[in-house]
């Protein structure tokens, strides 16, 4: 490969990607998994470039306007830039100069829930109607549970540096904000043929070197360095010596690979929660749909007690996910807030979906086109306990050369976010130094093991 490196990829699944699944049926594009990436984003930028992808490249659509809260049972349009959104009068007038007055606020600790640190800083308010749907509709998460270091570091290390979020803010915008942190700068963007592209041309151009449908079981060290892999190809067992090995999976399924080796590591990766999530997709004819959808989509604060965590309005967010004259939505149902609703049979699950869909954005009859995705383990939920996970993790990396540990439990479930620290373990397994001999038989196993594929 460019690096230099013989490379063997061990996926248990057929068809490349991982989280993100992409359906195409029916003239509608569905995406199961992640919808878009985060744009600028140098890692992500430079893999698709990389690939050859960037022609397929495609931005957010021109009739994304607003983002939509519900509040009183209605979904309330908002404007997308911070400045509007903050003062819009959506929030209260005690809501807005409680906002003002997180400039006061002392520093707290070092690490809290993403429910702690908002209601401190900014108020009750906030945090039901901006921070808990937020956490909602990205995590599927409950920020009583989750670690602000973990979920939104930027904000917390604004105030541990600045004293205050708003005057940190202030400070990065005179300064000159990074533009990969600026929201006003911020894009969403996905490809033509939808966010499976992606992993589909990596595949293409790793070729042979993947071997799928083999599940790996386990992780030893070598005395002569290096590591054995314990395989699982159907019925068959089989070992597998490497010099260095990325470990590229969820928490739950890392943890168990990597117990042979690191047991406490193994017992904290499968201490992380992963609530069930289900992600259901509805198209209907225009004219069934009330509502403008002119927005990113619409998400639902807890204290509303609906049966959904948000409706995104994928035909607008980008173009050809609907034939002409159709629209489609998904829904997301479950996570930590509901997750008995993410189980629901799915003639069930579409009733509760399309009753939603009826309430909120005015859709009527039966829609043309429907799709279900069941996640049983689905996003990771990084709590309080987080730091000292990923403090294990990087011990164990110190202590086995040649380890590399990422995932979505490691720096965000962002696909950009993935993407980075996927190059960043990458780097460090590169970076290890290798004895000739030793390389020299792990090349030659390698390739008879690819020849047998």
């Amino acid at each position: 490969m460019r690096g230099g490196k013989d490379v063997v990829v061990l996926d248990r699944r057929a068809e490349p990607g991982g989280r993100i699944r992409t359906e195409r049926r029916d003239g509608f594009l569905v995406e199961h998994g992640p919808n878009s990436m985060i744009s600028p984003a140098p890692g992500a930028e430079h893999l698709v470039a990389a690939l050859g992808l960037a022609a397929e490249r495609i931005e957010k659509g021109e009739d994304v306007r607003h983002r939509y809260l519900v509040r009183g049972g209605r979904a309330h349009a908002l404007p997308l830039d911070p400045l509007g959104f903050f003062s819009s009068s959506f929030f209260s007038l005690g809501g807005r100069l409680r906002l003002l007055g997180e400039a006061f606020i002392r520093r707290g600790p070092a690490d809290e829930s993403v429910a702690a640190f908002v209601r401190r800083r900014f108020g009750r308010e906030l945090l039901d109607y901006v921070f808990d749907p937020l956490v909602g509709g990205i995590y599927a998460g409950n920020p009583e549970q989750l670690s602000i270091t973990a979920l939104l570091p930027r904000l917390k290390q604004l105030e541990m540096r600045y004293g205050s979020v708003v005057r940190g803010v202030a400070a990065k915008a005179v300064a000159g904000m990074d533009p990969r942190f600026d929201p006003r700068r911020r894009k969403l963007c996905s490809f033509r043929e939808g966010m499976a592209s992606l992993p589909l041309r990596l595949a293409q151009a790793l070729g042979s070197r993947i071997r799928s449908g083999v599940r790996v079981e386990g992780i030893v060290p070598r005395a002569g360095g290096g590591f054995g892999l314990t395989l699982r190809d159907g019925e068959d067992a089989a070992r597998l010596r490497v010099a260095g090995v990325v470990v590229a999976l969820p928490a739950y399924a890392a943890g168990r690979v990597l117990a042979p080796l690191a047991a406490d590591v193994g017992t904290a990766l499968g201490a992380i929660e992963h609530p069930p999530l289900a992600v259901v997709a509805l198209g209907y004819r225009r004219a069934q749909v009330s509502h403008a959808l002119d927005g990113l989509g619409v998400l639902t604060p807890t204290v509303e007690r609906r049966g959904v965590l948000g409706l995104i309005f994928s035909s607008t967010l980008f173009v050809h996910r609907a034939p002409d004259g159709h629209v489609l939505l998904t829904a997301y149902v479950g996570g930590a807030r509901q997750p008995e609703l993410a189980l629901l049979p799915r003639e069930e699950l579409l009733a509760l979906v399309r009753a939603e869909a009826e309430d909120l954005l005015g859709c009527r009859g039966q829609p043309a086109f429907d799709s279900v995705r069941y996640w049983r383990q689905g996003l990771p939920q990084p709590d309080l306990a987080h730091a000292r996970r990923i403090a294990a993790l990087r011990q164990a990396e110190a202590e086995f050369p040649g380890l590399a540990i990422t995932g979505n439990y490691v720096a965000g479930v962002s696909t950009s976010a993935c993407i980075d620290e996927a190059i960043a373990a990458a780097g460090r397994v590169m970076r290890q130094p290798m004895q000739e001999s030793a390389l020299a038989e792990r090349r030659a196993e390698a390739s008879s093991i690819l020849r047998s594929a």
